[in-house]
């Protein structure tokens, strides 16, 4: 009895300091406060294709982003506050507007810092944007507000709206299993930076080739992409896959390319290989173009980070070498250490940056064309707020989201106060209910403390949509990279240098 008594003491006063949903609530609080405004500088510097006359250059530097609270613009153009209960009844959106900073530079000098309206989002209920926040329970009464009401949801004309949990594998990390056909042995990785994400595909083949596919080019030799990412030299190469053994199939690879010396040889061929056209100088410019941009982007696009990216599909290679030998198991997925639970707020930062970049192009396409006019725009009139807003409104009330994925956004189930607190820390995944996966669906020892093992239904969704246990927490905060390695040389790891290289 008295230990049921020291439990029960435990779980109240964790309840008193967090709440079941804080972490849905803390990731849209965290995307509006930092992740916008990240974006918008990730997009840094814009100009028009067309000047006006005596402009030799024109420059937007986006700078910053800001949300304002939950407020309703009324037909005479007056905006005023409103509150969830308010949107619910008149069926409009609960919604704030979204404002950008922006510099303008004319031909190298400053012209001026403007702040325009880009359009308006979604608040979630309960967020610090929302009216509500830090009400107390006679002020909510007063406003006819649910003082019982958790938040973490959206009101979408009208409609309560809920952005589902999203459990997907995790990115920029390698996953190797063996597999049957052609191939021996791949591992998929997906590379994922702040604007852009692109599948990577390191494949052994029975014959012992090593063979890499990213974003639309599809085995491509992997020595030849070390060797144009300017790691040249063969013992380099073999000294960085083997580390302490001895593969065969590294030496089989060297050979089958042993005609490929130089950098510039090797990005010629890759050039052939993937048929692009223009002269040699042409083909291997833009080689490196796709280098740069599409291969591992989560490392870097720029070209010093090149024989970084090399060392990295090394020590890819090397992983895919040692489960073909039994040296170490492959991969399993459906371990909780390999997956990532999306929060709302990541999923709105990903159409987010979607949506703004399309506020951006639409803006320097109107410049442009009022320019051709002989028409001299304001900087501020060329950002057209329609667009966003409507693309979010649309997105947010279809459930149609990036990357193809559907039923992102669904309609709140209100049956009783359980229902809407099953509903919000619904785990959904993006595996189809069509596929047979039995693993997937299966329950993972890994899943305890973090998933219910109850909670989930008969058909063909069974085991693929989940719940969190009401003591699961999501960390979604950024990792400090400087400080995590020094607590790794502090537990007597040390760095590797190569070159520029050093990891």
């Amino acid at each position: 009895m008295a230990s049921n008594s020291n439990r029960n003491i435990l779980i109240k006063k964790y309840f008193e300091e967090y709440g079941i949903i804080d972490t849905i609530i803390e990731s849209f609080n965290y995307f509006a406060d930092y992740e916008m405004t990240e974006i918008v500088n990730e997009v840094g510097e814009v100009s028009p294709k067309i000047l006006p006359p005596g402009v030799e250059e024109l420059k937007f530097k986006f700078e910053r982003a800001f949300l304002s609270k939950a407020d309703y613009i009324e037909r005479e153009g007056v905006s005023r506050i409103i509150y969830p209960n308010e949107a619910r009844l008149r069926n409009i959106t609960y919604s704030g507007s979204v404002h950008v900073e922006f510099s303008v530079y004319q031909d190298n000098s400053f012209k001026g810092r403007y702040v325009v309206n880009i359009g308006r989002l979604p608040i979630m209920v309960k967020s610090k944007y929302c009216n509500t926040y830090g009400l107390s329970e006679e002020e909510l009464i007063k406003l006819g507000e649910d003082p019982d009401d958790i938040g973490g949801y959206f009101i979408i004309n009208g409609t309560e709206r809920v952005i589902a949990l999203s459990e997907e594998l995790s990115t920029n990390k390698l996953f190797v299993q063996k597999e049957s056909g052609s191939m021996k042995v791949t591992g998929f990785y997906l590379s994922e930076s702040l604007s852009v994400s692109y599948p990577h595909k390191i494949e052994l083949s029975k014959t012992g080739l090593l063979y890499l596919s990213f974003e639309r080019y599809r085995r491509l030799p992997l020595i030849l992409v070390l060797k144009a990412l300017g790691l040249e030299r063969d013992d380099e190469i073999a000294k960085f896959i083997n580390e302490d053994d001895n593969f065969e199939e590294v030496y089989i690879n060297l050979l089958e390319y042993q005609d490929i010396k130089t950098s510039q040889d090797a990005i010629l061929a890759l050039a052939n290989m993937i048929r692009l056209t223009g002269n040699d100088k042409v083909k291997m410019e833009k080689m490196l173009g796709i280098l740069d941009t599409k291969l591992l982007p989560n490392l870097g696009t720029d070209r010093n980070d090149r024989l970084w990216k090399a060392y990295n599909l090394c020590k890819m290679a090397r992983k895919v070498l040692l489960v073909e030998h039994d040296l170490i198991e492959e991969d399993v997925k459906d371990h909780f250490m390999n997956k990532i639970v999306r929060t709302p707020g990541e999923l709105i930062r990903d159409l987010f940056r979607v949506n703004f970049k399309s506020v951006v192009n639409d803006a320097m396409y109107q410049f442009d064309r009022l320019v051709k006019r002989g028409k001299i725009p304001s900087f501020t009139s060329i950002f057209r707020s329609k667009i966003f807003t409507e693309r979010f409104e649309s997105a947010m009330g279809t459930g149609q989201w990036t990357r193809n994925r559907v039923g992102v956004s669904q309609v709140l189930d209100r049956t009783n106060k359980i229902a809407v607190l099953s509903h919000l820390t619904r785990v959904w995944s993006s595996i189809p209910g069509e596929v047979e996966l039995l693993e997937a669906r299966m329950v993972h020892g890994t899943h305890w403390g973090r998933l219910d093992l109850i909670e989930t239904p008969e058909g063909k969704r069974t085991g693929l949509r989940k719940n969190l246990t009401i003591l699961a927490r999501i960390s979604f905060e950024k990792l400090n990279v400087d400080e995590f390695i020094d607590k790794l040389e502090k537990l007597g790891l040390k760095s590797v240098k190569y070159k520029n290289i050093s990891t």
